[in-house]
């Protein structure tokens, strides 16, 4: 198989790393002179993983922003801007706008190195203004982050800046907690211009969260959910998976998805990368006992919820690397069955033009559906009646376009790499990045394995 890079997690120098076959299962084994070989899991099916590196995929390279080796001296995996390298430009950009958080949670991508004050209005402007230049074609999507975001008593400000320069999508990470806590919140975002909340959702029992955030939160999650959809804004779930935690809740946090159709509009899985805060250490392969894989998702998906979403809908993005996710839509019928839409998850298509492949990666993204809110009923006047109207056919279409955007939804999920099964040829084709407060672009997992904190 082909041979890619990755570096050591004991002393975190490049090294060669290869995936191999071992009895039903597939692991990325990495080899370091000093260390020796380490094994991080990728799939526990062998013909599963060959199934899914076999999916076609799309490049559209980004433009070059440094050179080979200009940063780190040393190159791919720890040298990124991106560089000539790089095979895909980015859908999603990460803006941490804060290092604070309102919660302590035992797992977290996001503990820094370094702690740093708040980044001012003007900084955020700035970035703007730097990402209309390195962006292709429509601008980035955009992902407030942190920390939690929602700390910050001027995110509506950044919102509606974000939306001044054009940025169509703006989408925020958070725990939930304050919109949980205050009802006029999430219309207070709603009405600067946020498109979605993604919101943390680890499963529908407080044993879950007293694990993974170290506290109960489920009456939290579903009175943040409940505040989103009275504002109209629409919430995708984000479960962390781990192992032993609450993989075996898959198909609950999709069952709570299908109850609340009329706001949630996805789950998006993240199997646990183990990087920034983590109470686990490394087995003697150098891997974590607590890993799920991607693959592992998928079974428990579809045991889970009984065949209902099978594991043959979902497929990668034809944009990234098929490692990294996987994604299909489907719509909730009047009977309560799924119907899958999605072609195997593909989100763009084919295209001669590079650009109109962008334009479809990040619009497939920005087209989150509508949250509609209760209206109060009114009379119509006698010349516009339903009794009176001559398009009856064209109101019966508009009203079943309007239910089936109401019960369309996405599964999806996201295996981010850390330093025990970093892969660089996954990395040449990612597209997540993190701004970066030096101003660069780094695929989001060389970010939080590598750089995060070097760059203050």
């Amino acid at each position: 198989m082909k041979r890619s890079f990755s570096y050591c997690p004991y002393c975190r120098l490049p090294v060669p790393a290869r995936y191999e076959y071992s009895g039903d299962a597939v692991y990325l084994v990495k080899s370091c002179p000093v260390h020796g070989e380490t094994r991080a899991l990728a799939s526990e099916d062998a013909e599963d993983f060959k199934r899914w590196i076999a999916f076609p995929s799309v490049t559209v390279p980004p433009r070059v922003f440094i050179k080979k080796g200009s940063v780190t001296g040393i190159g791919c995996p720890l040298n990124c801007g991106p560089c000539e390298n790089h095979l895909m430009t980015a859908c999603c950009v990460l803006l941490n706008v804060t290092d604070r958080c309102n919660q302590r949670c035992p797992y977290c991508f996001a503990e820094p190195a370094v702690w740093r004050p708040d980044p001012t209005l003007s900084d955020i402007d700035r970035w703007l203004e730097r990402l209309t230049e390195l962006g292709e074609e429509r601008k980035f999507n955009l992902q407030l982050s942190g920390g939690e975001p929602t700390v910050r008593d001027d995110l509506p400000e950044i919102i509606g800046r974000c939306k001044e320069k054009d940025f169509e999508y703006v989408q925020l990470n958070t725990n939930g907690r304050r919109l949980a806590q205050d009802p006029a919140y999430a219309k207070e975002l709603k009405a600067a211009g946020l498109s979605t909340v993604f919101l943390q959702f680890d499963g529908v029992s407080d044993d879950v969260y007293l694990a993974l955030r170290g506290e109960p939160l489920v009456e939290i999650k579903k009175a943040a959910v409940q505040n989103c959809g009275a504002a109209g804004l629409p919430v995708t779930l984000v479960p962390t998976v781990l192992k032993s935690v609450n993989l075996s809740q898959a198909g609950a946090v999709i069952d709570f998805m299908l109850g609340n159709i009329n706001i949630v509009k996805g789950v998006h899985f993240q199997p646990a990368s183990f990087f920034g805060r983590k109470p686990d250490e490394r087995n003697e392969d150098g891997d974590y006992d607590e890993r799920a894989t991607m693959f592992a998702v998928m079974d428990g998906i579809e045991k889970q919820t009984d065949g209902r979403v099978k594991k043959a809908d979902l497929a990668p993005i034809s944009t990234g690397h098929p490692l990294c996710c996987f994604c299909a839509a489907y719509i909730k019928e009047k009977d309560g069955e799924l119907r899958p839409l999605s072609g195997g998850g593909s989100c763009c298509g084919p295209s001669d033009d590079p650009l109109e492949i962008i334009r479809r990666d990040r619009d497939f993204v920005l087209n989150k559906w509508d949250v509609n809110l209760p209206e109060e009923k009114t009379v119509d006047p006698p010349c516009c009646s339903r009794e009176t109207r001559e398009d009856e056919t064209a109101l019966s279409f508009d009203e079943a376009l309007a239910d089936i955007k109401n019960n369309m939804f996405t599964i999806s999920g996201m295996a981010f790499m850390d330093e025990t099964n970093l892969d660089s040829e996954r990395l040449r084709r990612c597209r997540v990045h993190v701004f970066s407060p030096d101003e660069r672009l780094i695929p989001f997992c060389a970010y939080y394995t590598y750089h995060a904190g070097k760059e203050a």
